[in-house]
This record gives C-alpha cells, sequence and structure tokens, in this order.
C-alpha cells in the first residue's frame, strides 16, 4: 500500500516544485524588461529580441513532440490555438512590454495578477456563470489594493498620466491573458497541454516577428551587448523554462494549487525590484499587495 503511494507523492512534490520555480522566474520577467529599458531600448525591439533567443527552443519542442507523437493536428484545431497564442502570448506580452515603459514592475506584477478576477467577470458576462458573494468581496478587496498601489507609484515613481496609462496598458494585458485562459483548457485537452503551449508559442513568435517587420525600424535591433545578454536571459529564465515548468507543475497538481502557490509572484517582484531597480517599499505599497494577493487567492480557491 505504501509503495503505490510513493509515485503520487513524489510526482506532487515535483509538481510543487515546479510551480515555485516557474513562478519565481516568471517573476523576474518585469526585473529584466526594466534592467534593458535603461539601456535606451523600448517595448517592441526588446520583446522581438526575447522572442528570436527563444523561438529555436519552441521549435525545437515542436520537432520532437511531432517525431514522438503520431498525432496530427487538424486544421480545425490547429487554426484556434495559433489564435489563442496571439491574443494570449503575443498581444498580452507587447501591452505588458508597453506598459512596463511607464510604471515600476512592482505594480505591473501586481495589476498582472489580478488576471483570475477578471476570468471570473468573463465567465458572468460571457457564459452568464453566477459570481458567488464571496467572490465579490475578493474581487472587491483586491481592486482596493490596486488603488493603494497606484498612491504607491504616484508617490515615488511616475506622474498621474504616465502611471494611469502604464497601468491601463498592462490591466489590458491582464484582460487579454484571461480571456485566452478562458478558451484555453477545452483546446488544451485535444491536443495535450504541452503541444498546446509550443504551437501557441510559436504563433506569438510569428506574431512578434511580422509586427517588427511591418511596424518597426529594424535598426532598432542594434543595441549594445547587455541589452542581448538581458534578452537572452528574459528569453530563456522568463520565457521557455519557466513555460515547460508550470505546464508540468499544473498537469500534476492541478490549476487551483498552482493559482494559490503563484501569490509569491508578486512578493518576490516587489522585493527584486527594490534590490535591482531601487524602487522604494512602503507601507502603501504593502497594505497593497496584501490586498491584491489575498482577494485574489479568495477567488482563486474555488
Amino acid at each position: 500500500m505504501s509503495d503505490s503511494r510513493l509515485p503520487l507523492t513524489a510526482s506532487h512534490t515535483f509538481g510543487v516544485a515546479c510551480v515555485l520555480l516557474g513562478t519565481f522566474l516568471f517573476a523576474c520577467k518585469g526585473i529584466f524588461i526594466k534592467l534593458a529599458y535603461a539601456h535606451g531600448i523600448s517595448a517592441a525591439p526588446l520583446l522581438m529580441l526575447r522572442m528570436l533567443f527563444a523561438l529555436p527552443f519552441y521549435l525545437g519542442m515542436a520537432i520532437w513532440l511531432h517525431k514522438k507523437s503520431k498525432m496530427v493536428i487538424r486544421r480545425q484545431q490547429l487554426m484556434p490555438i495559433l489564435g489563442l497564442g496571439l491574443v494570449g502570448y503575443y498581444l498580452a506580452s507587447f501591452l505588458d512590454f508597453w506598459g512596463l515603459e511607464f510604471i515600476s514592475a512592482g505594480l505591473e506584477r501586481l495589476l498582472l495578477y489580478i488576471y483570475p478576477t477578471v476570468v471570473v467577470l468573463i465567465l458572468a458576462f460571457w457564459k452568464k456563470k453566477a459570481i458567488l458573494l464571496k467572490e465579490m468581496i475578493a474581487m472587491a478587496i483586491a481592486y482596493v489594493g490596486i488603488v493603494f498601489v497606484f498612491l504607491h507609484e504616484l508617490q515615488f515613481h511616475q506622474t498621474f498620466s504616465a502611471t494611469l496609462k502604464g497601468g491601463l496598458l498592462v490591466f489590458f494585458s491582464a484582460v487579454s491573458y484571461a480571456f485566452f485562459v478562458v478558451m484555453t483548457s477545452e483546446k488544451a485537452k485535444q491536443v495535450g497541454s504541452l503541444t498546446f503551449t509550443t504551437y501557441c508559442m510559436l504563433s506569438a513568435s510569428a506574431g512578434v516577428i511580422i509586427h517588427n517587420l511591418a511596424i518597426s525600424d529594424l535598426r532598432e535591433l542594434t543595441q549594445p551587448a547587455p541589452v542581448y545578454w538581458l534578452s537572452f536571459g528574459l528569453a530563456i529564465f522568463s520565457t521557455v523554462i519557466p513555460s515547460f515548468l508550470m505546464n508540468k507543475g499544473i498537469a500534476s497538481i492541478g490549476p487551483s494549487k498552482a493559482a494559490i502557490m503563484g501569490s509569491i509572484g508578486p512578493v518576490v517582484t516587489v522585493l527584486f525590484g527594490a534590490w535591482f531597480l531601487d524602487e522604494v517599499i512602503n507601507t502603501t505599497q504593502l497594505i497593497g499587495a496584501v490586498l491584491i494577493i489575498g482577494g485574489v487567492s479568495l477567488v482563486g480557491r474555488k
């Protein structure tokens, strides 16, 4: 009896480790971006460099999956997945990168963290799913927390117009990702979560490259060496590795537990923002962070 339990326990422990490490690496994303911005690069070319460095790994995974599995993705399955990749990873990432030009890494991570509350609202208005009183209270707590972190941002970092613009960009990034989450579960089950993630990232990479070829000046990709190193770190340590770690972790322990453990993400970003970027931490921000993390965790517990 004890022998039969060991694989499950080991799998659960490994899943927890994957989620914690993946959350930690994702939380470092804003730090990489802000450090790169200090060298003068803007959102679009930095996102392009990130995806160019990440693309070979996702191409390699796609080839490996094609050789390993005899399952062929039909066009009816592939097109929605590619569309979701554009919404969930390309559009959300671009809005996020753009917003970070105006606000601190700590505020960005806290705003992104509210996406589960947006998922609840989308399900309520689109799928006509009732919102429980507990969920309403939890969302109210989270959004009051946003007021506190905005007040902190205005006090120490930016003007009202810049904070509002950056905050709205990151908020719409969270909305874009929330829509992706709502649409994901059925598609991921059809083809497998690893295949789904890989093709979504390939679609996002194509979207970023087309965006830059059509709109941006490719000369902006010529940057000092530190930007390339930061872009490489952003691509590998805050994109490729955590995307597969989170995929494995969620498969092992389930999305609810993974979402609750994800509450360490904003804390890591706020602390690292203070350490690497000299972002100020004060009581107002801490109150806001506690309210946001607490409210979102209550929503995610269901």
